[in-house]
């Protein structure tokens, strides 16, 4: 939906000031997934556009100063590193109002810009699984499904030795573990299906769809677009 709202925004020169990068310093640790959501953001930004992104660490008061201030430096010195050489800005969000605005004023002279994905998409007519962005998400879901696969296939070995050795206690936490497993690689083939048939529907197409979906949501009760 982000993707075909801004692919649909290029073409009315809808442009970006800056974009805002929040990270909780409340996380103990970076993991596997979120260094590859960082990947993924860079390719959707652009590297020539990085320097109109700010980096802030939020949940300040949920780490004693020593552990924030050892959690900065690491994600400054190593997960971040490529951001801020390219020009990103670093920035702490300590949830009050002062700093918010600092954050807000960092971005204010920038000059408008379009993300990388917009122009893959906008301008090159490129189909969302073929832009930078899209084939990283289509290589995360392939190493996803190959991974589950292999998970599957274990657990059912692991359901027939259960199964011989008539442990239903045992038994019943193997086939609701199995069901969950099942439910997540139906999850992976169908995010990997809708990216597939993302690329087959025509601009207008996916506009309208847009439109519509956007119009679902102003229509809920409990939900405000902004």
């Amino acid at each position: 939906m982000i993707a075909d709202y801004l692919s649909a925004g290029y073409s009315k020169e809808m442009r970006l000031s800056g974009i805002i990068y929040l990270h909780p310093i409340s996380d103990n640790r970076v993991t596997h997934h979120a260094t590859k959501n960082l990947d993924m953001f860079r390719k959707l930004t652009g590297e020539k556009n990085l320097k109109n992104v700010v980096l802030a660490t939020s949940m300040w008061d949920k780490v004693t100063p020593e552990e924030g201030l050892n959690r900065e430096r690491e994600l400054q010195g190593n997960f971040w590193s490529v951001f801020i050489a390219f020009g990103a800005q670093y920035c702490r969000q300590d949830a009050s109002a002062q700093s918010a605005k600092k954050i807000a004023s960092m971005l204010m002279d920038n000059e408008p810009f379009f993300l990388e994905l917009q122009e893959e998409m906008g301008k090159d007519n490129k189909a969302l699984k073929d832009t930078a962005a899209g084939r990283e998400i289509m290589s995360q879901l392939s190493q996803l499904k190959e991974q589950q696969e292999k998970d599957l296939a274990e657990m059912k070995e692991m359901l027939l030795r259960t199964s011989a050795e008539e442990n239903k206690a045992a038994m019943a936490a193997l086939e609701h573990h199995y069901k969950k497993m099942v439910e997540g690689m139906e999850k992976t083939i169908s995010d990997e299906r809708r990216m597939k048939e993302q690329a087959a529907k025509s601009s207008e197409e996916k506009f309208q769809e847009l439109i519509q979906r956007i119009h679902e949501l102003e229509n809920r009760p409990s939900c405000l677009v902004m």
